[in-house]
């Protein structure tokens, strides 16, 4: 019988979808072995962002996913949470911290921290951080191209013995340690949502006080350099009154703004070097918009904004039509939401 050689195997199995792949490992012994190997998934996942493997991840119980590319009920799908989460399907909180190739960053209700993949169901449990939970003001999961290694940032206002100490630590997989980050000056207090990660840093919207006003700006953290530092001001841009979310669009990183009565509109973070620019992508007035308050958290390759009410309903807007379609979160638990991609990629390797 003829045998197609190994190396073309790979080269044909690379660029499937992660699914179909996992079906594959029950089959034989090697492709077991190929298909779970690291470089295999890294490969993968290399050929395959730019294909339909973005989902969206509700934090209900149980959890949910479904292709915000192809927005209809039909397409949602149920999961499990890790055998770690152990609450009851009702008044039961799990928290998004972050996401980053394929695995999410996690918190459920008793202080427990986990890496999963979702589409695998892969997890991996933290220590806790030197950090209190409850004083945390910063998190996020970001990739360090350099050492080929996973980061997960943690930040509080207080150290777990209760003392007012703000401590800012970092944990990678390869070590399985947290490590304390004292370059911070680029880090204000204030409350963010989780970073997203993007182009070697975790970026996150903070507000700051400069001068008797409180100003919009972007922050990074480098994931190479591990240090913060400030991207760009946005009090040219946003006022303090705004409701302003960092999102994406395709593969590049963006800004939604929701003025109050006014106007909704979408910029581009575009950076040369140490520069870095906003240009609109558009805007159209506040009347055609879907409700008000609402988290964008990115545009689709056919431009609909995806938007999170509360964690209640998940909105596609579609604002050259006017058009929107509406997702009714089930068994809705206070959940949140999180865009991932979905990977072999595994928080044990």
């Amino acid at each position: 019988m003829f045998k197609l050689p190994q190396d073309l195997i790979v080269e044909i199995f690379s660029r499937l979808p992660v699914k179909p792949l996992i079906r594959f490992k029950c089959l034989s012994k090697t492709w077991h072995s190929m298909i779970s190997n690291p470089e295999f998934a890294k490969l993968q996942l290399s050929r395959s962002k730019d294909v339909s493997c973005r989902r969206l991840l509700l934090s209900t119980w149980p959890p949910q996913t479904l292709d915000y590319e192809t927005f209809y009920d039909g397409n949602v799908r149920i999961l499990s949470y890790p055998s770690i989460v152990k609450g009851p399907p009702h008044d039961f909180y799990v928290g998004i911290l972050g996401s980053c190739n394929g695995l999410v960053y996690l918190l459920d209700d008793y202080g427990c921290m986990f890496l999963w993949n979702p589409t695998t169901g892969d997890y991996r449990e933290l220590p806790n951080p030197n950090g209190a939970i409850y004083g945390m003001f910063r998190c996020g999961l970001g990739y360090n191209f350099s050492t080929d290694d996973y980061g997960v940032l943690f930040a509080s206002k207080f150290t777990a013995n209760d003392s007012k100490e703000t401590i800012v630590e970092l944990y990678t997989l390869t070590t399985g340690t947290w490590k304390r980050i004292e370059e911070i000056d680029a880090v204000s207090q204030s409350y963010g949502r989780p970073g997203i990660f993007w182009n070697g840093a975790l970026y996150w919207l903070e507000t700051k006080r400069r001068g008797l006003n409180e100003v919009y700006v972007l922050v990074a953290f480098d994931m190479v350099e591990e240090k913060f530092k400030e991207v760009l001001p946005l009090e040219d841009h946003f006022n303090p009154d705004d409701i302003v979310s960092l999102g994406v669009s395709g593969n590049r990183l963006c800004i939604f703004c929701e003025t109050r009565g006014n106007s909704f509109e979408a910029l581009i973070l575009n950076v040369n070097g140490n520069e870095a620019s906003l240009s609109r992508l558009f805007s159209f007035p506040h009347h055609e918009f879907p409700g008000y308050g609402n988290n964008a958290l990115c545009l689709t390759e056919n431009g609909e904004v995806l938007m999170d009410s509360d964690g209640w309903e998940i909105y596609l807007y579609n604002p050259k039509q006017g058009s929107m379609k509406m997702f009714r979160v089930q068994n809705y638990t206070d959940s949140e939401s999180k865009l991932y991609v979905e990977s072999l990629v595994s928080p044990n390797n």
